[in-house]
């Protein structure tokens, strides 16, 4: 097995899963309310989902790398504009005021599949990822079948990755620090989301500029 893939994979759906403030937050409030226990279960539900939408993104960028070789400028450009318009909808989304959570949802599998329909029905995700890759030139050689699996399932990992990361502060520290400290830094989020897809722009483009080698 090419280790390259789920770890390569691994890294991106950690950085990607950056950008999902609102799955954050969604841990926080899950873990502060209803346990570390479903916290669990509302990371593993968006990293299950992010799976999903990162194998089919994988199965696009395998079948457009047949053509990458007259087609790159093309696909660079549509890229750049989609995580573009990702970025600007991160910057521009509304600040939290709360992570409280007084809704009825409560149980592991609950939790789980509530949390998993809810991810899977954005079907945004879908661009998101196939730009991310087409972005870090993932496109450019047709490479086995296989690659698209192990890349998927590194992009899960990571992704649970950051959401267990939620899930155990809220769990340590949730009780012990004032809303309102939690809040800012949640809202902190919103900044570093959107700045990560300003770099990735430049990632996806700088390919096409002149004298780039």
């Amino acid at each position: 097995m090419n280790l390259f893939f789920p770890i390569i994979g691994f890294v991106l759906g950690f950085v990607f899963s950056v950008t999902m403030v609102s799955g954050a937050v969604w841990c926080v409030q899950i873990t502060l309310h209803r346990g570390w226990v479903c916290g669990t279960a509302a990371g593993i539900g968006i990293a299950l989902a992010q799976f999903i939408w990162s194998l089919l993104a994988a199965i696009i960028v395998w079948w457009l790398a047949n053509y990458s070789e007259n087609f790159d400028w093309l696909y660079r450009i549509s890229a750049a504009l989609i995580l573009g318009y990702m970025g600007m909808t991160v910057f521009q989304s509304p600040r939290f005021d709360t992570i409280q959570y007084n809704g009825p949802l409560k149980g592991f599998y609950n939790v789980l599949k509530a949390t998993f329909n809810l991810a899977l029905a954005m079907p945004m995700r879908l661009a998101g990822y196939t730009s991310l890759l087409i972005a870090v030139s993932l496109h450019l050689r047709v490479r086995p079948m296989e690659f698209t699996f192990l890349l998927s399932l590194g992009i899960g990992l990571g992704s649970f990755v950051w959401w267990s990361y939620f899930t155990l502060l809220a769990t340590l520290f949730g009780k012990r620090v004032p809303e309102k400290i939690s809040v800012h830094s949640m809202n902190k989020l919103r900044f570093l989301g959107g700045t990560i897809f300003l770099v990735l722009v430049i990632i996806c483009i700088a390919p096409l500029l002149p004298g780039f080698h």
